[in-house]
């Protein structure tokens, strides 16, 4: 297996890279499709305390000892490929005996996720068969715009040895009696748009 971990990248540009990054890594080591892989975590190049994300790339590529001879190859397809992703790209290889190695493939499941095995699921977002004006109503509701602030000083400076239990509670009671206002004024705007509709 050959492994090429990209670090340092957006996960999500290094997918779209590795298509074309696969064919030709492939065609260069002369491997099966199923023995070439790559890895994109979440990561960030830092130096000296300044993140270097989309300025400098680390490549390492993890093959057989077998593979060292095409070595430059390998490294000049993953420059070209990737000139655009950063600045400065590095590149180190790293090989191991094959002996070594041990994968676990399980018979009931396809090695690989493809587009042919893989199943999406459908995307109700931006379909108007399932909007609900309630869900929307939860969370676009517009924010309270008014001052709790000066109502919970005023209680401070009238209670100035209240205990934190209490403090809690005068602070729940303001945020209680705030949020009930504010349905109440979102539901006199409704009841006077719905009035004017008629």
């Amino acid at each position: 297996m050959i492994t090429v971990s990209l670090l340092g990248m957006d996960h999500y540009e290094a997918i779209s890279k590795t298509k074309l990054l696969h064919k030709k890594l492939k065609e260069a080591y002369g491997v099966e499709d199923n023995e070439l892989e790559f890895f994109a975590p979440e990561s960030f190049i830092i130096h000296d305390g300044f993140e270097q994300t989309s300025f400098r790339l680390n490549v390492k590529v993890e093959a057989p000892y077998e593979e060292q001879d095409k070595e430059t190859i390998v490294k000049d397809i993953i420059f070209e490929a990737l000139k655009n992703v950063a600045i400065h790209i590095r590149v180190v290889f790293e090989y191991f005996e094959p002996e070594h190695e041990y994968i676990s493939i399980d018979p009931d499941y396809p090695e690989y996720m493809s587009e042919k095995n893989t199943v999406k699921a459908d995307d109700h977002d931006h379909d108007d068969d399932y909007f609900d004006p309630t869900e929307y109503d939860e969370i676009h509701d517009e924010p309270y715009m008014g001052d709790i602030i000066s109502e919970f000083d005023e209680y401070i400076k009238e209670n100035p040895d209240a205990s934190n239990e209490e403090v809690y509670a005068a602070l729940a009671g303001i945020r209680d009696k705030v949020t009930a206002s504010h349905h109440e004024t979102d539901e006199d705007e409704q009841a006077f748009e719905d009035a004017e509709a008629d």
